[in-house]
């Protein structure tokens, strides 16, 4: 039976001992990143003093691995050998991975990382040979419903007091990127070590933060501040963000300010949205409480032929970011931009 846990309790299972298979699953860079480092260190204190890094490939030398795990000899070390899998193992290499940890011994430790976990690895003899002795660890990157969790424990570790809006704001803002939330959080550690870390203070990092995210363009537009707005998307084009990923995300909030919009009564076009459920529709869809304010402000600010105008646009921009890639399509963003006025 395969033991598996989340990146948080790795450190407690290390301390219980080393297992000789760690299997990491998942693709974000942070959470892979420091369970590798958590799993070497360990090893490296109990004098695993040689580590091998192999991603493998159609070109992967098999035979050069399996000379290294078979090296011996007067001066013997304990070796790491951490394998980046593909997504999909073709039969050959399932072949030759089974062999190779067949060579496993008390001196050898294997960290396997595979991109996603699928049902039909269960089924794999590689994994079979070793599933009773391995210990998944589960790195894939929380979505939005389980940020505010994970951004808690994380600040907890790190002796910061967020209070709940600051926790929304941040796991908002970072959504997706913990690399860079990571970098948040150290940020307020240093300004604001044994403080109670507020909303105000996180705007306070994030807004200097030499890196402007998606999100920060989409609040701007919300809340009709469209130099704010320009000025983020000229940092997001140095920063070659792809078009298509700005264009995803208006989509949905877009969609959002016509589902909590919904016109009660026929000839709406020329009328603002209609604010009459905001509230309900706020509770229904869980808009967290910080974010209300940017869709009231929207809300009030546009009428019906505005918001379906912004849907025409955006459709036809997407269509063109996928037949045709130029700077133009930087210079139609803006265009969409000054419609949020």
């Amino acid at each position: 039976m395969l033991d598996r846990i989340y990146p948080e309790a790795l450190t407690s299972s290390l301390e219980k001992g080393l297992r000789p298979f760690y299997l990491l699953n998942g693709q974000d860079l942070l959470l892979i990143g420091e369970a590798k480092d958590s799993i070497v260190a360990t090893a490296r204190q109990q004098a695993f003093d040689e580590k091998l890094e192999v991603t493998i490939a159609n070109e992967t030398k098999w035979d050069d691995l399996f000379d290294q795990v078979q090296s011996g000899g007067l001066f013997f070390t304990r070796q790491i050998l951490i394998l980046n899998l593909p997504e999909t193992l073709t039969a050959a290499q399932q072949k030759q991975l089974a062999e190779l940890l067949s060579f496993s011994h008390e001196d050898l430790l294997f960290i396997l990382h595979l991109p996603k976990f699928a049902k039909a690895i269960e089924k794999q003899k590689w994994f079979t040979t070793i599933q009773n002795n391995a210990l998944l660890i589960n790195c894939q990157t929380p979505d939005i419903s389980k940020m505010p969790t994970w951004l808690y424990h994380r600040a907890k570790a790190m002796q910061l007091a967020l209070d709940q809006d600051a926790i929304q704001s941040l796991s908002y803002n970072y959504e997706g990127n913990l690399l860079a939330l990571k970098q948040a959080l150290q940020l307020l550690q240093l300004r604001f070590a044994e403080q109670k870390i507020t909303l105000a203070r996180v705007k306070e990092i994030v807004e200097q933060s030499s890196q402007f995210t998606p999100f920060q363009w989409i609040d701007a537009l919300l809340a009709g501040k469209i130099n704010r707005a320009s000025r983020i998307l000229n940092h997001l084009k140095n920063e070659e963000v792809q078009p298509v990923v700005l264009l995803r995300i208006i989509q949905k909030e877009l969609m959002i300010l016509l589902e909590i919009t919904r016109p009660p009564q026929p000839n709406y076009l020329e009328r603002t949205l209609f604010n009459g459920h905001l509230s309900a529709e706020f509770q229904r869809l869980k808009i967290w409480q910080t974010r209300q304010s940017l869709y009231q402000s929207a809300v009030n600010r546009l009428s019906y032929r505005q918001l379906f105008l912004l849907i025409q646009t955006l459709a036809e921009l997407e269509k063109k970011v996928k037949q045709e890639f130029s700077d133009d399509v930087w210079n139609e963003l803006e265009r969409f931009s000054i419609q949020f006025r």
